[in-house]
């Protein structure tokens, strides 16, 4: 029989593993056998746990530096600014109310002329009237009645006025006219033609408003 050298069984390295397995099985159930010597024999891996992922920090908006005071406007500073150049007129200057202009009447000298005329001013002085009204009621009525005028306008009350003599410091020669109009002393009875009404007659022969 042969002797192994020395140096032959120092170079050789068996490696021997022996594997237990044990498990609880019911009979005839080879399956669960397998799968128990399986489990076994795997090798067990361990998964390295990652650290969960840093949320990024969401970077803060920048807070604009505040204004000095004197530069904020306030809304409310915006709605008196915006109404007060709307009480100017929308920014734009205010009109300036036109003055009324009126078409000063004209002396008729045929009108009275003679003998009508004095006639006139001394039916004027007798009657002496004190209100406008009343200068319109008493020349309206003796044209109709001695100077064959039954209707009158600006230019024959304006000669009356100047013959009477009454004072004729004023520009409107027609508002008298409307106004008693109104009152139903005089009608109108054609464009700036006015003619007087019973009414009218007796304030002027009566005496009464």
């Amino acid at each position: 029989m042969a002797t192994r050298k020395p140096s032959e069984s120092a170079a050789r390295s068996n490696k021997i593993r022996f594997v237990l397995v044990e498990a609880d099985i019911s009979d005839g159930n080879l399956s669960e056998l397998t799968h128990a010597i399986t489990s076994a024999l795997k090798p067990t891996i361990n998964v390295p746990r990652q650290p969960p992922a840093r949320q990024a920090t969401q970077a803060l908006p920048e807070v604009p530096e505040a204004a000095p005071e004197e530069e904020i406007e306030t809304e409310e500073a915006q709605d008196a600014t915006e109404s007060q150049e709307t009480v100017a007129g929308n920014g734009s200057e205010p009109k300036v109310p036109r003055t009324r202009k009126f078409k000063p009447p004209e002396y008729l000298p045929e009108l009275l002329a003679g003998e009508r005329g004095a006639a006139f001013k001394e039916f004027a002085k007798e009657e002496a009237p004190t209100t406008k009204n009343k200068k319109y009621l008493v020349a309206t009525y003796w044209l109709k009645e001695k100077g064959d005028s039954p209707t009158v306008n600006a230019n024959k009350i304006y000669t009356c006025f100047k013959t009477a003599p009454w004072p004729t410091n004023f520009n409107d020669w027609n508002q008298t006219f409307h106004n008693l109009v109104h009152s139903e002393h005089l009608r109108k009875t054609g464009d700036g033609e006015f003619a007087i009404n019973p009414l009218g007659e007796d304030a002027v022969t009566q005496g009464t408003d």
